[in-house]
């Protein structure tokens, strides 16, 4: 299995972990908060295919479908590093009460530029529960610089934060980083993957590129960040 193989199959496999996910817990109703969409109403305003690369085409996609989420199924701060890595920014369960997720890919494998593009967008219930939330993964990933896991053919999967950097995208508090991913029986550079997390209001954003054939994402993330916000708050 080849390791861009084994890196598609453990993004998929956490994207599929949602069918697994316990009832719904109660939770009683909050006054003066903001306008709430569903998973399957974010689904909408995420980017169109066409908004990153000629050529490209939805790979996976998953949401929390057409009703409100309530309660935690994940917390952060108990989870094992590896399943924060393999779990954030893929499916919901962290307090949100709506998520978004695609990846995109290049349809032909001889396109001249080759990227694994992914969107996702979670809702919390207010500013302040998004923003505790975007605090927990900052301090996480700061906690879980470094996590394993057996790749399933002998060898050893280790995902590490090679930079952190806070940044202010369109005025909103964000957070970059660039990670590593490599297989003790796979030899070679290591497979990099830039994430570009974003807080604004009750909303979480993050856009990542993972580079095949290129040095940087292209385009940038901050670009369709700031392409990606206003879609999303247009459904409110």
């Amino acid at each position: 299995m080849s390791f861009r193989t084994k890196a598609s199959a453990v993004a998929i496999a956490a994207a599929m972990c949602t069918s697994l996910a316990l009832p719904a817990l109660a939770s009683p109703a909050v006054s003066h908060a903001p306008i709430q969409v569903t998973g399957k109403q974010l689904k909408g305003g995420l980017l169109p295919t066409s908004s990153f690369l000629p050529g490209y085409r939805v790979l996976v996609a998953d949401t929390s479908g057409n009703k409100l989420e309530h309660g935690v199924l994940f917390h952060i701060s108990s989870m094992a590093c590896f399943k924060f890595w393999s779990l954030i920014g893929t499916v919901g369960g962290f307090g949100d009460t709506a998520y978004a997720n695609e990846t995109v890919a290049a349809k032909s494998p001889s396109a001249p530029v080759q990227e694994l593009f992914q969107q996702f967008v979670s809702q919390s219930a207010s500013p302040h529960a998004a923003a505790t939330l975007f605090g927990q993964i900052g301090a996480k990933y700061k906690s879980c610089r470094t996590a394993s896991a057996k790749d399933g053919s002998g060898g050893t999967l280790k995902e590490t934060v090679h930079s952190r950097t806070a940044e202010r995208v369109g005025g909103h508090k964000s957070l970059l980083l660039t990670e590593y991913l490599t297989d003790s029986k796979v030899h070679g550079a290591p497979l990099v993957t830039v994430a570009l997390w974003t807080l604004n209001g009750p909303d979480i954003y993050m856009i990542n590129s993972q580079l095949e054939t290129v040095h940087s994402p292209k385009p940038t993330l901050s670009s369709l960040m700031l392409k990606l916000m206003p879609r999303i708050r247009a459904l409110k």
